[in-house]
């Protein structure tokens, strides 16, 4: 995942922003969007009340404090996410029904799946990258490892004996499962569950050997000593588990299996809607205040604006397409 973006570095191009909005204000902004009294609707395509809905409550809550403009958060869950997406997609491009989109919606579903009713690069503007919460990789206790390293010697000393649950096929944790097998050269028992909480039980009872969870998740069972933590499947240690390497300083930097959240518009958005958006989510992710409260909620910020979010996305998508040949993972529908 590319590293959060130094603070000093957003703040200038914040300024560049400001400079650039009283020229887009001169030029006219869409009715619509410049009326005072609009409200932009962010479309989450999840459940109320789970990880994802609560990083977009966050961020519309503190978008419409410091705009001053009205924010409303609807949920539109479906299909893990993509239902929600191309309602956003198909919508209007007047800048006042934005989607809070995730690796599911834009890299891991689209690169398994057969049909899509969106096109990823084509139907959508990115905006910002909002946080990200990275995955890591845990053992059964009484699996005779401690380290990354000791798992990868078990798995190839018993190539396919190694049991593995993730949540479901086509799921981050399968993904990132799949991704394990090919980066380091280990044959897996990949079993899939229908949640994460049967993944878990299973885990805890030893009827499978490790799995691939958020470290948030897990942290009850390692505290209690059920679970071993390995690896932090990202570039940076993770604040929950400040004790526990990241692949990356284990030497495997394309080890990565990180959820994120970030901001997006239909296509072809009016340039200057997309700069006061821009302006109006930058002086956001620029408070420390609100990326501490991302912090508390144990989130890692992961801000990203404009092109270079847009870069991301395309990039992440690409290295799931890739992960999904090399397994042949493939959704019918």
């Amino acid at each position: 995942m590319t590293p959060i973006h130094p603070l000093q570095s957003i703040t200038m191009k914040r300024r560049t922003l400001l400079g650039g909005a009283s020229l887009a204000f001169s030029a006219g902004i869409p009715t619509a969007f410049a009326q005072t009294d609009a409200v932009t609707r962010l479309v989450v395509p999840f459940t109320p009340g789970a990880s994802n809905d609560l990083v977009g409550r966050m961020f519309a809550d503190a978008v419409a404090r410091s705009s001053g403009r009205s924010w409303i958060v609807e949920n539109k869950p479906g299909a893990g996410s993509l239902l929600g997406a191309e309602f956003v997609a198909k919508a209007k491009p007047d800048g006042l029904t934005l989607l809070l989109c995730a690796s599911a919606s834009m890299g891991v579903l689209p690169a398994i799946r057969k049909t899509m009713r969106y096109n990823v690069e084509k139907d959508f503007t990115f905006l910002a990258r909002i946080a990200s919460s990275p995955f890591a990789l845990v053992a059964n206790a009484q699996l005779p490892v401690t380290s990354l390293a000791d798992f990868v010697k078990l798995a190839k000393s018993k190539p396919g004996a190694l049991r593995i649950g993730s949540s479901g096929v086509g799921a981050l944790d399968y993904m990132g499962a799949s991704l394990l097998q090919s980066l380091l050269g280990i044959e897996l028992n990949i079993i899939p569950y229908k949640g994460m909480s049967q993944v878990l039980n299973d885990l805890r009872a030893g009827h499978i050997d490790a799995s691939i969870v958020s470290p948030a998740t897990i942290e009850p069972l390692a505290k209690e000593g059920t679970v071993r933590v390995l690896a932090v499947l990202d570039k940076q240690r993770s604040a929950l588990m400040p004790g526990v390497p990241s692949s990356t300083e284990l030497g495997h930097s394309k080890l990565l299996v990180v959820n994120w959240w970030g901001i997006a518009a239909p296509a072809n958005l009016p340039a200057d809607v997309r700069v006061t958006l821009l302006k109006n989510m930058g002086a956001v992710l620029t408070d420390q205040s609100f990326l501490e409260g991302v912090k508390a909620k144990g989130f890692d910020p992961a801000v990203l604006l404009g092109d270079q979010f847009a870069q991301f996305i395309t990039a992440d998508l690409k290295s799931w397409q890739l992960v999904a040949k090399q397994a042949n993972i493939v959704l019918d529908n």
